[in-house]
């Protein structure tokens, strides 16, 4: 026992999984792996100054066993002076409501319980209880599901609050100590039964793999996972780099240029899109190497070609473009969107998104022509419109059917769904590009430039009305594009 606690406090140490004087939320089952952590973490509490609380979620499955588990895990802790809390939930139900199976709601619910606790008690960590096999279980999943290379490296010792200590060490050792200590420890019916995939693994596929392959096959797939996750880390460096160069991000919209996009290395472009995708959804369980490939797979077609992705996520091609979104987002946004507000006023302050996060500001001003330095009418800044020839004041609003701009002062007009297409706006851009517009004729696209012939200021024009556009970049932002 003395020689495996020295092995997993190096560990600690080595992977910076606690500190002193944390306070930690001990998982604790009442299961063998689960026993020796909060022994084990007993045994250190005095030396680090640890606080420890032990957390035991009884999940409604098992009936009576449940409970006699519940009573040994309090029992336990207690003998080790360490409190126990318990909580109480019925997975089976909670898997119907969340369309879970209940292997996954049962996970769910105990870590949000682990959580609870730690938020609660004012605690730092949580620790879990894998070790060794369970790390050999879980690459092997991920590579049978399809996982990115991230996945086949297996669990983290560390991941946001969760520790988990036991990863260096396999059940044997566990099992043997506890034995030699004379540790009594729960048995899980469930854990014999072949009905979860993850059982089946550890039932059946691994003690083949060492019987009739390779007796060490569980130490040389954990290897193969602490190669893999070090391989991540310098890639993950190297994609961080890259996203932050070519990505673009928008309200709800992530999107990058297909040249852009193409330079990079393959490994690079798929942790770029994982990493769009992760944005948008707060999340990235359920993307598989399948859905990025899906998305990968947009650039060798043409404009227009969509895919859908876990979470109501929708990617596009468009345009030379690559852009993701929230599908839902995207059909609120379309048809009569709403206005802004009513006609626009003059001397207010106006805040528009120029592309994707360019924002600028702009005022209205009534003015007579002598306004126009040097009758610059123009000016790439400062807009003028042609004030005699409205017949009412223009509003700021988001594109509708039937839009339309004067091309020239001879009457020849286009509607503004093409002049979206000839200045590669994406679809998924259209609906939230703002317009000055009077009735359907449109007057201005500051996103464009483009101004509608009709209302240029002309020598017979008396009253302008000038709008004085406001960048808010800095000066080295401006002269960088």
């Amino acid at each position: 026992m003395e020689y495996l606690c020295g092995k997993i406090e190096r560990y600690c140490r080595e992977n910076n999984l606690i500190s002193e004087g944390d306070g930690i939320a001990v998982g604790l089952s009442g299961g063998a792996d689960s026993v020796f952590l909060l022994y084990v973490l007993s045994l250190l509490k005095e030396q680090w100054g640890l606080r420890l609380i032990a957390v035991h979620v009884n999940h409604g499955i098992r009936g009576e066993e449940a409970q006699r588990d519940q009573e040994y895990a309090c029992s336990f802790a207690g003998s080790l002076g360490i409190p126990c809390k318990v909580y109480k939930g019925e997975v089976p139900e909670l898997a119907k409501e969340q369309h879970m199976t209940e292997e996954e709601a049962g996970r769910t619910f105990r870590y949000q319980c682990f959580e609870e606790c730690r938020k609660e008690s004012g605690l730092q960590k949580i620790a879990v209880a894998h070790h060794q096999e369970d790390q050999a279980e879980t690459i092997l999943f991920q590579l049978l599901r399809g996982s990115s290379l991230r996945g086949l490296g297996g669990m983290r010792p560390k991941r946001g609050h969760i520790i988990r200590p036991l990863l260096g060490i396999s059940r044997k050792e566990i099992e043997k100590a506890l034995f030699e200590k004379q540790i009594a420890y729960c048995q899980d019916s469930t854990n014999l039964q072949d009905a979860y995939s993850r059982n089946l693994l550890r039932n059946r596929v691994i003690p083949y793999l060492q019987r009739e392959i390779q007796p060490a096959a569980v130490p040389h797939i954990v290897q193969a996972g602490c190669h893999l996750q070090e391989i991540m880390e310098f890639i993950d460096g190297e994609a961080e780099q890259a996203y932050h160069r070519i990505v673009k991000k928008g309200i709800g919209t992530r999107s990058m240029q297909e040249a852009e996009y193409a330079l990079l290395p393959n490994v690079l472009q798929r942790e770029v899109i994982l990493r769009m995708i992760q944005e948008l959804c707060g999340q990235k369980k359920d993307i598989t190497a399948t859905h990025i490939q899906m998305v990968c797979g947009l650039f060798n077609g043409g404009t227009g070609r969509k895919v859908m992705l876990p979470y109501g996520i929708q990617a596009e091609k468009s345009y030379g473009f690559l852009s993701l979104y929230r599908k839902e987002n995207m059909e609120e946004n379309e048809g009569n969107l709403p206005y802004l507000g009513e006609n626009i006023e003059f001397q207010k302050e106006y805040e528009m998104l120029l592309g994707e996060e360019r924002h600028c500001f702009i005022v209205f001003e009534k003015g007579g022509k002598e306004k126009i330095p040097g009758n610059n009418w123009k000016k790439h800044c400062t807009k003028c419109f042609d004030y005699d020839r409205m017949g009412c004041m223009p509003k700021l609003r988001f594109p509708e059917n039937g839009d339309y701009m004067w091309l020239d002062q001879a009457g020849r007009t286009k509607k503004l769904s093409r002049l979206f297409i000839d200045g590669k706006v994406s679809r998924e851009q259209r609906g939230k590009t703002l317009v000055l517009a009077e009735g359907h004729h449109i007057l201005w696209v500051p996103a464009l430039n483009r101004c509608s012939a009709y209302y240029y200021v002309t020598e017979k024009t008396e009253k302008v009305v000038y709008a004085y556009m406001r960048d808010n970049r800095s000066k080295e932002e401006r002269g960088a594009t």
